[in-house]
């Protein structure tokens, strides 16, 4: 599997889903680009770097993000072993991106590992998760969620899912009912802060590993319907991927009647929407 959806602390990362991430890196050349805020404590990119190299042996640089400039990718991405995308502004991310987000997808979905964080596991979506903290001006997230009205923009696509990242440090659960709601993304996944999903772009199949818990959201008829697992903790396994828990929806977007595994339909109605997509 190359695309990992963290919550968003890199030290609860599991050793098992940092070997995993290695191996698929080192298998395409082992370099491997961090994203980083411009002009942010160095410690963090010190330590996701300490953390795999520990993995493996992979050569790791920081790509620095800032706003009005250019991501400093290389020219040609599928150079890249791997990317890791951390808890950066995602709005930044995707100004800096421009044109060569759907480029980077690409690249991705044949292989390029992708390790994201926080705002790096939401813009994997569709249908993105970019900042805000209200809803018509009622909260629905803290206030480190970003100020102002929630913002949803496209991302990379990688998955049709809308994914919610930090669900118990940021109270953000709300804020997934209120994508689902409010736009296209019909179906949502919030991740704990230490939970990571190991997803095949490709079939769609996947995992939830670490010691947190998934919930799995859907919007159907006018009913918004959460169901909770818990993720599963992993032995080290550098090399291989374990069983996927079940099979994924491979298409980009989940249609009407579909929608991603572990999502079900029949489960009993966690809260009323107004309307859904």
């Amino acid at each position: 599997m190359s695309v990992l959806l963290s919550g968003a602390d890199p030290r609860l990362l599991p050793e098992p889903v940092l070997a995993r991430f290695v191996a698929a890196a080192t298998a395409r050349g082992g370099r491997v680009a961090v994203v980083v805020g411009a002009g942010s404590d160095p410690e963090p990119f010190e330590g996701i770097a300490a953390r795999l190299n520990s993995a493996g042996p992979v050569e790791v640089e920081a790509l620095p993000l800032a706003p009005g400039a250019p991501l400093a990718l290389p020219d040609d991405p599928a150079r890249l072993g791997g990317l890791v995308v951390t808890d950066v502004d995602a709005a930044t991310l995707l100004a800096a991106l421009g044109e060569r987000l759907a480029p980077l997808a690409r690249t991705i979905r044949g292989g390029l590992a992708y390790l994201g964080l926080g705002a790096g596991s939401r813009l994997a979506a569709r249908h993105a998760i970019v900042s805000g903290s209200l809803s018509d001006g009622r909260r629905i997230a803290d206030e480190a969620s970003g100020p102002g009205e929630l913002v949803l923009a496209d991302g990379l696509a990688l998955v049709g899912t809308t994914i919610e990242t930090d669900t118990d440090a940021h109270q953000r659960l709300e804020r997934a009912v209120t994508a689902v709601i409010t736009s296209p993304a019909a179906y949502a996944l919030a991740l704990d802060e230490s939970v990571t999903l190991l997803v095949d772009p490709v079939s769609g199949s996947h995992e939830a590993l670490g010691a947190g818990i998934v919930q799995w959201l859907h919007c159907d008829g006018g009913d918004v319907r959460i169901r909770r697992t818990r993720a599963v903790t992993l032995t080290p396994a550098p090399t291989g991927d374990a069983p996927a828990a079940a099979a994924g929806d491979p298409a980009p977007s989940p249609g009407p009647t579909g929608g991603p595994t572990g999502v079900d339909p029949s489960a009993p109605a966690s809260g009323k929407a107004s309307s859904c997509p």
